[in-house]
């Protein structure tokens, strides 16, 4: 019986998914229709109704961004586009309307630097977490059936059966260490994107502190440290100061 209830669980769990994912479908498809009607406020809502189920979709959060940069918040469209470019980075659409609203903002991003690191940042970046992990389940099976297929004795310890297991394992090692280094990187560094025209940072988490400098809309910093309602933040040229956190949007 309780392995009934489980099974029922289970079933109803992924029912509810299931419908969950359909009612996103549908409100993601009304949204594409007023955003070619030109009701961009009206696609938006209907966008963050699909975003707030649950569903993470390159497509959805793309489109989130195009809407509102129509709408004029070039902040909130680098939000949508940052995390619609964390889960597709090869897109090239994701890219290219990220890049044109990066243009756009008063405050330009500071030069990249060597285009060697450049390098080694894209290729280290360039597949996505999902594909890390499909890869890595992909050689674990792999290596399991020739373990399996050697203690059911149905081949030997050929040179050809090391030299592949062996290879498989190591493939299996880098791809780990890629996925781990990837996870790390992705829930050490929080970063943000300040939503507000303006903000003045300050040289700590009270109005009254001393600013530091001056921020403008759509620029991303790196989130360092939260006390109260202030966040501790660092720009990409490494200065640092307090923003009230109600100003920016964490990707």
């Amino acid at each position: 019986m309780r392995l009934a209830g489980a099974v029922v669980l289970v079933l109803l769990a992924s029912a509810g998914a299931s419908v969950a994912q359909s009612a996103a479908a549908q409100l993601y498809n009304q949204a594409n229709r007023l955003y070619a009607d030109g009701e961009y406020s009206s696609a938006r809502d209907l966008y963050l109704q699909a975003a707030s189920s649950g569903v993470r979709d390159p497509r959805l959060f793309y489109n989130l961004g195009n809407a509102y940069y129509k709408m004029g918040e070039l902040g909130e469209a680098i939000v949508w586009y940052e995390r619609a470019r964390r889960l597709a980075p090869r897109d090239p659409d994701i890219r290219h309307n990220l890049r044109f609203a990066n243009t756009m903002k008063v405050d330009s991003d500071p030069d990249q630097g060597d285009g060697v690191w450049q390098a080694i940042d894209a290729m280290f970046s360039y597949p996505t977490l999902n594909e890390l992990c499909a890869a890595a389940s992909a050689l674990l099976l792999l290596l399991f059936g020739l373990g399996a297929a050697r203690l059911l004795g149905r081949t030997s310890a050929t040179t050809a059966w090391t030299v592949t297991a062996v290879t498989v394992a190591c493939l299996l090692s880098v791809d780990g260490l890629w996925l781990a280094t990837r996870l790390y990187r992705h829930g050490a560094i929080a970063e943000a994107v300040l939503i507000a025209p303006e903000a003045q940072a300050r040289s700590g988490p009270d109005e009254g502190q001393t600013t530091v400098f001056a921020v403008h809309e759509g620029t991303k910093v790196r989130v360092e440290r939260r006390q109260g309602e202030w966040l501790l933040v660092r720009l990409p040229n490494g200065l640092a100061g307090w923003l009230p956190s109600e100003v920016l949007t964490e990707i």
